[in-house]
């Protein structure tokens, strides 16, 4: 099996970033443009977070958002790599998939399971990450915990064709 190796791994990553910035940006000029129009007049409680620092509504509001963005993320990644596509975008576009170890698409629960062990890699200074360029099977941390490859999708789909062929001849 061809394991995906750590750059290619990155810049997978660094393309997901870049589409989830572009959503998240559109979302957020969208969302500017609705409270404009919808009222002229800053709310009390955010004009004195101008003047006085951060108030507790301010507060709440951007815990909000970050909770919301790490869900809209979450759902990017679990349902993408849990879908019959087994990859994000930036995954297909570098041609490599997750799958479980009998080379199956993950299930929504492990997709998710190996969405949040991420943070387990970034607690201790993103070392889960650079594993995947040591291991054997080029697995970070969160591919540990969650038992998942990150491999070639021609690779994949020409094993595929061989198990089921011998399948099929028996």
């Amino acid at each position: 099996m061809l394991y995906a190796g750590f750059w290619k791994r990155t810049l997978a990553y660094i393309i997901d970033g870049l589409i989830l910035w572009f959503v998240f940006l559109i979302i957020g000029l969208i969302w500017l443009v609705i409270r404009t129009l919808g009222d002229w007049m800053p709310y009390p409680a955010e004009s004195s977070m101008l003047t006085d620092g951060p108030s507790a509504i301010f507060t709440m509001r951007l815990l909000g958002q970050t909770l919301l963005n790490w869900g809209a993320i979450w759902l990017y990644y679990a349902l993408m790599e849990s879908s019959k596509c087994k990859a994000t975008v930036g995954k297909l576009a570098l041609g490599i998939v997750v799958v479980d170890e009998f080379n199956h698409k993950l299930s929504f629960g492990r997709a998710s399971a190996r969405y949040w062990s991420k943070l387990i890699s970034v607690i201790i200074l993103f070392i889960g990450f650079i594993m995947a360029a040591f291991t054997t099977r080029k697995q970070a941390l969160h591919d540990l915990i969650a038992r998942t490859y990150v491999v070639d999708k021609r690779e994949l789909n020409y094993i595929l064709r061989e198990q089921a062929e011998r399948g099929a001849g028996m």
